[in-house]
């Protein structure tokens, strides 16, 4: 068995060839017995992603114990399956690179000019008054619709992957629908590495030396295969039905996307929206957010947080509205401050020449987001300011 005491991590690999047989690929895997879950898209098995678990930096693989364990280099792993298919092969940092100088090899064997619209649904405990900013920081249009479960579900469209919800708490769930495909997504955090990712188009298929429906091809299912990212992303959801998620894994099209938005106990509309039946301004019960600007958005968050019991009785909160309301020169000179310093190290990024070290833009990123900040540490005392003295002459 997999030892369950050992740390295992997940890493991933993919092989680039002229031609690929998944069918071939899978049983020469099998034959190395290192576990491996690919997964490759119909009209492009030339491409053949490969998710595999490691631990004490080498490969998961069944021994003759009939047990997983780490034993298999990375670097043999990858030559063995590249000069095997005349392939280029990457798994993890470690490549091999077996494919012939003359080869092509397409991506995309129908390339689309035109850049189609996302429909994006993120599922998060975002608080309400973080909405409206959310909405004008982002700069898009969105609705929000408040779930049984406490979490809000934001629904906008894009023509690139964004999140509106990283305003709130993760983990958030993102469900979207690009160019027909369905996928689904889980952020535990702010690192893009730790996505875990879900795609209803693709073929899958977990590998365990020929091993199937027993214990070790359930092992190997854990560790490396693409259900368990279906029943994490479902976890993540307070109130979600996991069975009925992980179910979905052997759906297609429309039922796949109805039967998963239910399982996570969002309402039918959110699946309409997605499969572009209705706009996301005709969710029943949703609430519109434009993007407006950020003056704008800031009094529509300090109104909401002004009636959400829980902000009121926040500390923090209370001490900076007494502040921003009694002395407002402190946060007028705390913003400057902190606008020269943004400002600072931005004009150091600019003028570096190129190419820039990672720290100088570093420094640049951190620099904008001072100068954004103190504009909006100014621009929020302000409004608070005048809230209060129109209360005080109403």
């Amino acid at each position: 068995m997999a030892e369950t005491s050992r740390q295992w991590t997940r890493t991933e690999g993919i092989i680039v060839a002229e031609h690929l047989d998944p069918k071939e690929v899978a049983d020469f895997i099998n034959s190395t017995r290192v576990v491996v879950a690919m997964d490759w898209y119909e009209r492009t098995p030339n491409l053949i992603g490969l998710t595999l678990a490691a631990a004490d930096d080498k490969l998961a693989a069944v021994n003759d114990m009939e047990e997983i364990v780490p034993i298999v280099e990375f670097e043999d792993f990858a030559l063995e399956v590249a000069q095997k298919f005349n392939a280029e092969v990457m798994v993890g940092g470690v490549s091999a690179d077996a494919l012939p100088e003359d080869a092509e090899v397409s991506s995309d064997p129908e390339p689309s000019d035109s850049e189609e619209t996302m429909r994006i649904v993120e599922l998060s405990s975002i608080p309400d008054s973080s909405i409206p900013l959310a909405a004008a920081v982002s700069g898009v249009d969105i609705v929000a619709l408040g779930l049984d479960n406490g979490w809000e579900a934001i629904a906008y469209d894009s023509s690139y992957s964004m999140s509106v919800a990283s305003f709130g708490e993760y983990p958030i769930v993102t469900l979207m629908v690009s160019d027909g495909e369905f996928h689904a997504s889980l952020a535990e955090d702010n690192d893009p590495e730790s996505l875990i990712m879900y795609n209803w188009s693709m073929s899958t298929r977990t590998l365990a030396a020929g091993h199937l429906n027993d214990r070790v091809s359930a092992e190997a299912e854990e560790l490396v295969g693409a259900s368990t990212d279906l029943r994490r992303i479902a976890e993540a959801v307070p109130g979600a039905d996991v069975k009925a998620a992980e179910a979905t894994a052997q759906l297609e099209g429309t039922r796949a996307v109805l039967s998963f938005v239910r399982a996570l106990g969002a309402p039918g509309s959110i699946a309409d929206y997605l499969l572009e039946n209705i706009e996301a301004t005709d969710i029943p019960g949703a609430e519109a957010h434009d993007a407006r600007g950020i003056s704008n958005a800031i009094g529509r968050s300090v109104d909401r947080m002004l009636l959400e019991p829980e902000s009121t009785g926040n500390p923090v909160w209370e001490t900076y509205h007494k502040v921003a309301v009694e002395r407002p020169a402190i946060v007028r000179t705390f913003a400057s401050v902190e606008a020269a310093v943004g400002g600072i190290l931005l004009t150091n990024a600019l003028r570096a020449k190129k190419p820039r070290s990672g720290w100088v833009k570093f420094g640049g990123f951190v620099g904008s987001l001072m100068l954004f900040d103190s504009v909006a540490e100014v621009m929020l005392a302000k409004y608070l300011g005048e809230r209060a003295e129109r209360r005080r002459n109403a």
